[in-house]
């Protein structure tokens, strides 16, 4: 399948964060992005879950997270903060905004995908086998028998998040972190196989507060995939989510320390 070249902007892990969703989506179109995908977790955690999906219903694809899942399901499997969090927002939406407001956003969850395809790249919010849940961690690239089940179902480059913890899988047992990517670039081979985790928005937890995304160039000549990180107002989220009876403050302590 082709795709022409452009520049999309890739973003996962929102989390109820508007200040830090803003400020990606300012530096992607800053930075040249013609159409954005969404792969999931646009609440949960944060303060702001309506708000977030008013922004993100541009997006060219939103894709279902465990959240969204859990929003929708039932989050009985989630932890006790991450359940709290989730059961506030489920009647949070319920209530906030004028009828209009309300139906647009039930439209938003009711239409969610599983995966998608941009010409050779497909993406997903967990994994390409288990695209809500599955967690890949940068560990699991020694785990032979896991990785090979995964590489198993992608093609070229599969984009995921969900972990919060950006970097690149290869098929030799190899995990990169952005850190290690010179100029924070990783170019794409043609042939090759690749599991790309974009990083978070709204909670990264690599140790770095700033909001991180990916921008994905598709050039056929050099295509590549660029991590990028953004400051924002930690601070205020992190007092909107104090200020919240409903949401553990510890959610609050975990965006000031970027874990």
């Amino acid at each position: 399948m082709v795709l022409r070249a452009m520049i999309l902007g890739l973003i996962s892990d929102i989390h109820g964060n508007l200040a830090a969703l803003k400020a990606v989506l300012a530096d992607m179109e800053a930075k040249g992005a013609e159409k954005v995908l969404c792969l999931g977790d646009v609440v949960g955690y944060g303060p702001y879950p309506g708000e977030c999906l008013d922004l993100v219903r541009r997006c060219g694809a939103v894709l279902m997270g465990n959240h969204e899942e859990a929003l929708l399901q039932g989050a009985e499997n989630f932890n006790p903060r991450a359940r709290r969090a989730i059961d506030w927002t489920r009647e949070h939406l319920k209530t906030s905004g004028d009828a209009e407001t309300r139906a647009r956003r039930e439209e938003i969850l009711r239409n969610l995908q599983l995966t998608a395809q941009e010409g050779p790249y497909l993406f997903a919010h967990a994994s390409p086998r288990q695209p809500t849940r599955e967690y890949v961690m940068p560990r699991d690239a020694k785990v032979q028998d896991k990785m090979a089940d995964i590489f198993a179902h992608i093609a070229h480059i599969c984009f995921v998040g969900h972990t919060h913890l950006p970097g690149v899988f290869l098929e030799d047992n190899t995990f990169i972190p952005p850190g290690m990517l010179w100029g924070g670039a990783y170019f794409v081979t043609q042939g090759e196989k690749a599991l790309v985790n974009i990083g978070s928005v709204g909670q990264p937890r690599d140790g770095d507060p700033k909001a991180c995304y990916v921008l994905l160039d598709t050039d056929a000549s050099a295509p590549r995939v660029v991590y990028r990180r953004v400051a924002y107002d930690v601070e205020a989220t992190a007092k909107a989510i104090e200020s919240n009876p409903h949401l553990d403050n510890f959610l609050a302590e975990r965006l000031r320390l970027g874990r």
